[in-house]
């Protein structure tokens, strides 16, 4: 082992920089830095120190979790996947598929499943399993796939107790409050995609509407993932200036430039395309994707994801919605309480009401 030789009077020096470091930006700035303004608008999650990995399982077979497993294996972020769906023969077919075209993503190791065995010690599994609304809304088909919940979550938990879950199934927020109840689970390491797509969808048409690009548009829809969803128009920036100080009325009382359609088009962005379609799978499977780049990254991501939001925004009950979140390889880290104007915060809490009374219809 070669031993290190330091020059003389190099501790001397070594001190004298530790110093000098304090002084313009070491540790007592990152003290600073926790009590600073914007510190009282976060609040952190317990227990969320993890590392990233790579196994990745996704539940459910069908035109989303396949669509979530086209775009994890095309972006590198899972070197080896499970795909776990109760038609066994089928989850090994789409694994066959994908495995045959191996060499042009990397070669991850793609395998099957139908019972759960091969989810062992996954870092991340997709839950995109349920039934699908069809002409039904989504709250009124959340009773059969509890069903499902109930049937599979205990052995997934029991094989992977250490995983972050991302629920996609629907209804997304009341399926998360069941699986958080039947797996046990953390709030932290349990959530779903909630109103991340929305936030998409509210980008975009701001954008069309302003004939700039999505890129240059910033806003959060929270609340509800469904017809309650809560657009916040008070924070909306383009190109870094606020919407409301540019634009009359954007999204409540006179509206000329029709603020409000933008809302009618983001809370019915999924039933617009189903109606044609069938079904919806390209874009939520987009949103989800994100997510898991978020958790698989070094730096994490804010966004609009949901979990149980006791004690945020003056929600006095265990409800699950969505709201910014520091999401990272730990899972949500943080929670950010954003500033609301009266009428944004009554409907916030109306959407709560909403999903509260969901969640209490559940037999769990």
């Amino acid at each position: 082992m070669r031993k290190i030789i330091r020059p003389e009077g190099f501790s001397n020096y070594l001190n004298l920089y530790r110093s000098f470091a304090s002084k313009c930006g070491g540790k007592s700035d990152e003290k600073e830095a926790k009590k600073s303004a914007f510190s009282s608008l976060v609040k952190p999650m317990k227990d969320s120190k993890r590392k990233p990995g790579f196994k990745i399982t996704v539940v459910g077979a069908g035109k989303v979790g396949l669509a979530c497993c086209s775009y994890l294996l095309d972006r590198r972020l899972a070197k080896e996947l499970v795909i776990m769906d109760i038609q066994y023969e089928r989850a090994q077919a789409e694994a066959l598929d994908f495995n045959h075209g191996s060499v042009f993503l990397g070669e991850p190791k793609v395998v099957a499943c139908g019972d759960g065995a091969h989810t062992k010690d996954s870092d991340l599994i997709v839950f995109t399993a349920g039934v699908r609304p069809g002409k039904k809304s989504r709250l009124e088909v959340m009773h059969d796939t509890v069903k499902i919940l109930k049937a599979v979550v205990p052995k997934l938990v029991e094989l992977s107790p250490k995983a972050i879950y991302l629920v996609i199934a629907n209804p997304a927020d009341v399926m998360t409050y069941a699986f958080q109840k039947i797996g046990k689970l953390p709030k932290h390491r349990c959530f779903t995609s909630g109103c991340h797509l929305d936030t998409a969808r509210f980008r975009y048409y701001v954008a069309q509407h302003l004939k700039v690009p999505a890129s240059a548009v910033q806003g959060f829809v929270i609340g509800e993932h469904g017809d309650s969803a809560v657009p916040v128009w008070s924070s909306v920036q383009v190109a870094g200036s606020c919407l409301r100080d540019v634009a009359k009325n954007p999204g409540c009382g006179d509206d000329p430039e029709k603020w409000a359609e933008i809302e009618r088009k983001v809370i019915c962005g999924g039933a617009s395309v189903s109606r044609v379609k069938g079904y919806t799978d390209w874009a939520v499977a987009l949103s989800a994707i994100d997510i898991v780049e978020a958790i698989s990254g070094p730096y994490g991501k804010i966004m609009s994801v949901g979990t149980d939001m006791k004690g945020i925004q003056g929600i006095e009950d265990n409800v699950v919605l969505s709201m910014p979140c520091m999401v990272t390889s730990a899972g949500i880290s943080y929670i950010y309480e954003m500033a609301l104007t009266n009428g944004e915060y009554e409907k916030l809490h109306k959407s709560a009401d909403i999903l509260l009374k969901a969640q209490c219809k559940l037999k769990l």
